[in-house]
């Protein structure tokens, strides 16, 4: 997620340059068409190329409006993952014996860091395995995930318990089964009064509501059939964009002077200028489509996890905490 005030115009440009690239070919190409002798005058009538933007201008809307519904849903689950870890790291203080307590919480840390695991594990439909974010990711920031593994992270917070977790097709949940059982066992042997287990209980409801919440984002992709056709759309209205400006430009060069030498070229800048617009529209919305795959404007969940393990630690009065995950280039991850 950036975190900086604003992004920087020329990181947003190299970005996404390549729109750019695509709209200056085919904007010559346009003006080719349009002097050469064999297809001399063609042009596509600017009233087609007006009612396709106003298609792809709502159609786009459509799509960004949906995914920022994603990503806003994504952000308020580990909000309430963050909330609901409090609520277990102060029962766990006041009513648990020391040594259980320092289990619970590290094995709620070992299920936090499957679940980062496993959200940012790649799906065919993500947006970056591309090379325009695979370029920006390089060059601008890195992800946790890609530094360590979660067999060695689980071994740092919960030992041999952490091999039966990674024996497991699904080692989150398995944590969290694992979880109920301890607290189950803690009303069993009388450890805890009957009112604090019926709350530890929901907050293990709520942590897998919470799961179950961010793997159904993980898992099921913006509705492919809309991101399509946004896209089919939107290379359209940029390709037929050249060839409707065209006669417009070539029209000044009636003015004489200057200008006349020059007016039909002044297609390239203009056409490129509006065809980066909706194009930088597109990527935005499809590389923001996906919460949890690690690009710049996704929900930090790395950071958020380091934030909440540094809390629940200091809370059992351990002093070797991990550093906080600092943001990157302003982008916080």
């Amino acid at each position: 997620m950036y975190v900086g005030r604003s992004y920087r115009l020329l990181d947003f440009a190299l970005w996404s340059r390549r729109s750019v690239i695509y709209m200056v070919v085919v904007s010559g190409l346009a003006i080719a068409a349009y002097r050469l002798p064999a297809t001399a005058g063609f042009a596509v009538p600017w009233s087609v190329v007006l009612v396709l933007g106003t298609t792809v201008s709502l159609v786009a809307g459509f799509k960004n409006s949906q995914v920022f519904t994603r990503a806003n849903e994504a952000l308020q689950a580990f909000s309430q993952i963050t909330a609901s870890s409090r609520m277990l790291s102060g029962f766990c203080r006041d009513f648990v014996d020391a040594a259980t307590a320092r289990q619970i919480i590290h094995r709620h840390l070992a299920w936090l860091t499957a679940l980062r695991f496993s959200l940012r594990r790649p799906m065919p439909w993500e947006s970056l395995a591309k090379a325009v974010n695979i370029e920006f990711r390089r060059r601008r920031y890195h992800i946790q995930e890609d530094k360590t593994s979660l067999g060695e992270e689980l071994r740092g917070l919960l030992g041999d318990e952490a091999e039966s977790a990674l024996k497991s097709p699904q080692p989150a949940t398995a944590l969290l089964d694992r979880q109920l059982a301890e607290i189950n066992g803690l009303l069993k042997n009388a450890a805890v009064p009957t009112q604090v287990y019926s709350e530890l209980a929901k907050l293990m409801r709520d942590f897998h509501d919470q799961q179950a919440r961010c793997d159904r984002i993980k898992n099921n992709p913006y509705p492919r059939q809309y991101a399509i056709v946004s896209s089919m759309f939107m290379i359209i209205f940029c390709t037929l964009l050249p060839f409707g400006v065209v006669p417009v430009f070539a029209d000044m060069a009636k003015l004489g002077g200057v200008l006349g030498w020059i007016a039909i070229w002044l297609t390239i800048p203009f056409s490129a200028l509006l065809g980066w617009v909706y194009m930088s529209l597109d990527l935005v919305g499809e590389s923001s489509a996906n919460p949890f795959e690690g690009n710049a404007n996704d929900v930090p969940i790395s950071q958020i996890c380091r934030d909440i393990e540094i809390e629940l630690r200091s809370g059992l009065g351990e002093s070797k905490l991990p550093a906080p995950l600092a943001p990157v280039n302003d982008i916080a991850t």
